[in-house]
This record gives C-alpha cells, structure tokens and sequence, in this order.
C-alpha cells in the first residue's frame, strides 16, 4: 500500500453528503440550543460499544495492531519467490489491515460525536500516524511486486486458486506500474502523509471545534444559537430577513478566516501536485482519477454537458424570481427558498424511517430486512450535538457494522439525507458480506450510485401519495433543488477545484482573492441573468470542506445521473434491472468502476447519463410552472 492507497482509505470510511441540518430544541424560554449529547436517547447514538466495550480494548487492539504493522517489513524481499512466498504477503495483509481500519473506525466515530474532547481527538491522530506508519512499513510492496513480470504473476495464478483471487488486485496494480517509483522513493513519499495531511486535519479542527458563529433573531424574534449546520435550515426560511441575516452570519464568520483557509486549501493542492510531479502524471486531474481507472473525458464530457445546459438552471432561477417576487433579483441566500409560503414537510425521524422503509420495497426483500435490521442496530447518529461533527456520513470497515452520521431536523430535507446515507451503508454491507477483503470495497466513483438511488426512490414514492397540489409544488421543488445541489452545484465546485488546481500547476498563486474571483466567475455564470451576485459569496468556497479530498465533488453529480437512470428502469419494471442493480451493490470493487456501471446498464463514458439527468430536470421545472399558474 503506497501514499495514493492510504488516501483511497481515509475516502472510504468518510462518506460525507453535502445536505446538512441541525436541530434546535428549545431548552431556555427564549433561545434555541443544541443539546448535550448525554441528553439524546441511546436508541439515536451510535452503537460504538459494537466496535470495542471502551477506550480500553480499542488501546488494547491498538498496540496489536502496532506491533502486526511492524511485521510487514519481514516479507520485504520475498514476494518473487515464487506463488506461496506471494500469497503469505497477501493474506497476511488481508487479515492485519480491517484490523487497523476497525481502529481507525472506533477512534473516528468518537472524535466525530464530540469533536471538542481532547482524549478522542489524541486517539484518531494516533491511528491515522499508525495509518502513515503502515504506509511506510508497506512502501516496498508495490515497486517490488511490479518488478516481478506480469506473465509469470499469470503462471502463479494458474498453479494456484487462492492467488488467482487476486486477479483484479494484480490487473490495477500493473496498470499504473508507470507511476511506481522506486522502493526508496516510495518510502519517502509514504513519509510525508503526516505533513501532506495537515491541512485537511487543521481545517477541520478551524470549522468544527475553532470557530464560533454569531447568535440572530429568527422568524418569530426569538434569539437563536447559530453553528454551520444551521445554514440550510435557515436558508430555506419564507422570511428574506432571516435568510440574509443567516447567510451573512455564517459565511461572514468563515470569510474572516479567508487567508488562513486560502493558505490550508492551497497547502493540499501543493501535496496534490507533488505526487502528480513525483509521479509523472499529466495533471492533479488525471493523477486523481487513474486510482479509479476513471478516464478524464468523463470528467470533462460531465462539466461541458451540465454547461451546455445552464439555460435549464437559469430558467430555474426566473421562476424563483417571479413566485418569490423578488425585484431586484435572485441573491444566494435565495437559493434555497420554498417557492410558495405556509408550506412545509415535517417528518420526525422514527416516521421517517418508516416511509423509507416502505419507498425502498421495490428493491426486493432481501434489501429492505437487512435495512431494517441496520435501523435496529443502532447505525444512526441521527441529532446534532454540542461538538458534533456537521454534515452526515456513512462510514464502517469490514469488521464492523456500517455507521451513519446524521444531523436530524425533522423535514423532507433530513428524510431523505437518512435515505441517502442508508444506501452507502446498505452497499458497503452488501460488498463486505459477498466479497473478500481484497475487494470488500468500492470505489467513491460508484459510492454515490446507492445513495441517491434511494432518494430518487423515495421522492418517486412519496410523491406519488401527494394530492395537494400545494404540497406537491412543494416536493418539486424539494427534488429541483436535489438535482440543482447534486448535478449543478457539485459541478460548479468541481469546475472550481479543476481551476484552482490548473493555477496552481501554472505557477499561479493560490490566495484568498484570486480563489475568491474564480469562485465569483464561476458561479454567475452557473445561475445566469437573474442571480445578483453579493461580494460576500466570493468567500463561499471557505465552507466547503470537499476541497480537500482532491476532485471528489464530480462524482456526485455522475452519480446522480447513473443513479437516476437506474432508478428509472427499475420504477418502469424493466425485466432484470433490479437483479442486475442488486448485483452491482454485491460486487463490491471486483471490476473497474466504470466497468460495473456498465454491467448495471449505464455507460457514463458518454454523455447520454448526463442528459437524462437534465431531461428530469427540464420535466420538473414544465411541471412547476404549471403548478405555480394554477395556485397563484
């Protein structure tokens, strides 16, 4: 495992959506707080105690680990010497490494539900040098495997069924053998994870325990305690006051930290171009999507067709304007709104999970009970907090259970952000139960294909049952803005990470002011003529902490669309689409990603996905409009 392979592994146990909420009880008279986490019913916290009983076993298993970790330098010089000596390399490591992952996943999942506790945070930094140790200790592997030749790792696999299992493990090593260094250099790079991590690790700790947000009145002049996970709830307010005063309130906070943030997000685009120049890769670009074997025209083929059609979410943002009345024009802190006031869609969680359930039926039996017992087992995470990480994630290895970190507010919003996350869940459950370690995994590209096929299911499902045209206006929107945040917006961020990355590979410096025109160009022109852009959005991209997980956001917005095409097949009842749909979720990482979509009927080299994605779109928007004439 080199330095590219530890990356991959902290993505996969850090599945984080980008719809965020909070909640906020009332606990004083007059302000809303976010509570203690001593205050939340067991039944809503995350069985940690399923990974370790405590803090004790997990520093116990630590030292095991440490010490296994140490033995992996013993094999060094072995590996060609023959199918045996190979096959004692690999299973060792298959056996040693979800050992060091359920590690990491007990220590990650504590300092994520408090993230102000001192001891939690020491015990994720700990596992994650444990993780650059083994990184060091494993640097050898891949230069000396790939220097034995390829034809006689095909005669070892003949001879021997146990390392024939490897076949796709060898096949994507040897791919990228031109891009393996030496057994020195790769130790040397291996050495720099601590260093190349820090700027992701000091910008979590900036946003989640450091900064502090200001307190503003909301619709009804009560006082309230304001954190980021409060921006899309107050985003969404009917009130114009309470939506500026919030989004000036949050994204001011960040914009004073600009430099600072603008100093962090260039420190990890330079670790981004030195394994691109250490390497030799082409660009940051490449360099990120080759470990998925992912071409780069997909990514391009997806940024040149989300703008071909801009005219779609410009026409979006005209009706905005026009059934919110607003004069002088769509801001950002517009975005968000319900189109139509005295609207809205409670659902508390326990109801939620209930209609979940039920929209996810038509995926079969075998789904929706192992689902339920997921519910059951205490998965969730479902409210924020005091110290709380925001956001929500699926996470887990392949010893435990999967875990969901979520931040429950009770609206359509939050249902399906938990629906979201159970298809992560559900996935990994699914590829760790049919698949050896080796390929127990998946690649983040077909992550994000399980979980918005279950909210594409459950708008389907819960739209069906709506009559009110009132209501129903209000669910198309709802899924308008899914489509808006998950295809547009996630694209608008990648065209932003591509650039900053090309001006960095130019030589051009990354500062807050140049990063924050590139962001202001960008974004008018995604929401066109009627968007009135503020000064202060320029600092936007401060907030956004996918930046730092190099080119992750694109795959949202494919995933979206590949999902959305599958999901539509098995709503049509196609014959053999939710087989070939359920077969896709258990084949883990046994193919190349692109490959497994393909084999799920969705070819995302092209842009036919992409299209489909905005002909559902384009349909949303016909039928608002016509629901808008009607009502108003």
């Amino acid at each position: 495992m080199n330095q590219r392979n530890i990356n991959t592994t902290f993505m996969k146990l850090l599945r984080l959506a980008l719809v965020l909420a909070i909640t906020l009880p009332v606990i004083a008279q007059d302000t809303k707080k976010v509570r203690q986490r001593s205050e939340i019913d067991v039944r809503y916290r995350w069985a940690t105690e399923a990974i370790y009983a405590d803090t004790e076993a997990w520093e116990k298993e630590y030292g095991v680990v440490d010490a296994l970790v140490g033995q992996m330098s013993r094999f060094k010089g072995t590996l060609g010497n023959g199918a045996e000596d190979l096959l004692k390399v690999l299973a060792f490591r298959d056996e040693m490494e979800p050992r060091l992952e359920r590690v990491y996943v007990y220590a990650h999942l504590l300092s994520d539900q408090d993230t102000r506790v001192g001891e939690t945070q020491s015990m994720e930094a700990r596992i994650r040098s444990l993780w650059i140790k083994y990184g060091t200790e494993t640097s050898w592997m891949e230069p000396e495997l790939t220097a034995i030749p390829h034809e006689k790792i095909e005669e070892w696999m003949k001879e021997n069924e146990r390392l024939a299992v490897y076949r796709q493990y060898f096949d994507n090593v040897y791919r990228q053998k031109k891009y393996i260094l030496s057994q020195r250099e790769e130790e040397l790079l291996a050495l720099t994870g601590e260093v190349r991590s820090t700027p992701g690790n000091a910008y979590n700790l900036l946003t989640n325990a450091d900064i502090k947000f200001p307190t503003m009145k909301d619709e009804k002049d009560t006082t309230v305690e304001l954190d980021d996970s409060a921006f899309y709830l107050y985003m969404r307010s009917t009130d114009r006051r309470v939506r500026k005063d919030a989004y000036d309130a949050i994204v001011g906070t960040y914009a004073k930290y600009r430099n600072t943030a603008a100093a962090l997000l260039n420190g990890a685009v330079q670790s981004h171009i030195l394994s691109v120049k250490a390497r030799k890769y082409d660009s940051c670009l490449q360099a990120a999507l080759d470990g998925g074997n992912i071409p780069v025209e997909v990514y391009n083929t997806l940024v040149k067709t989300v703008n071909d059609n801009l005219p779609l979410l410009h026409r979006y943002q005209s009706i905005r304007k026009k059934a919110l009345k607003l004069d002088d024009g769509v801001h950002a802190y517009d975005l968000f709104a319900p189109l139509i006031t005295g609207q809205e869609y409670k659902v508390g969680y326990d109801d939620a999970v209930g209609r979940i359930i039920e929209a996810l039926q038509p995926l079969g039996d075998e789904y929706t009970t192992q689902m339920r017992k997921g519910f059951d087992s205490r998965w969730c995470d479902v409210y924020p907090t005091k110290g709380k990480a925001s956001g929500a994630y699926s996470s887990g290895g392949y010893l435990t259970q999967p875990y969901i970190l979520l931040n429950y507010h009770d609206s359509y919003e939050d249902m399906s952000t938990v629906a979201h996350e159970m298809g992560h869940s559900m996935h990994s459950l699914f590829s760790r139960g049919n698949q050896p370690y080796v390929y127990g995994d998946y690649d983040i590209f077909c992550a994000e294909v399980a979980s918005t096929c279950n909210e594409i299911l459950l708008q389907n499902h819960i739209l069906s049952h709506t009559k009110d045209p009132k209501v129903k206006l209000f669910l198309l929107v709802e899924f308008l803005e899914g489509i808006r945040g998950t295809v547009f917006r996630q694209t608008m961020f990648s065209e932003f990470e591509q650039r900053i990355h090309e001006m960095a590979e130019a030589g051009t410096p990354l500062t807050a002011d140049s990063m924050g025109a590139t962001y202001r160009e960008i974004m008018k022109n995604y929401y066109g003529p009627d968007y009135v852009h503020d000064d202060l959005v320029d600092n936007y991209w401060v907030r956004i902490p996918h930046f730092y997980y190099n080119f992750y956001v694109y795959k949202y917005a494919t995933s979206y669309c590949a999902a959305s095409n599958i999901a539509g097949r098995i709503m049509a009842g196609e014959e053999g689409a939710i087989d070939a749909y359920v077969r896709f979720l258990k084949s883990g990482s046994t193919k190349y990603p692109v490959d497994l979509l393909k084999d799920a009927g969705v070819d995302m080299t092209t842009a036919e996905p992409i299209e489909y994605g905005m002909k559902i779109f384009k349909d949303m928007l016909d039928q608002t409009e016509e629901l808008l004439d009607q009502i108003q």
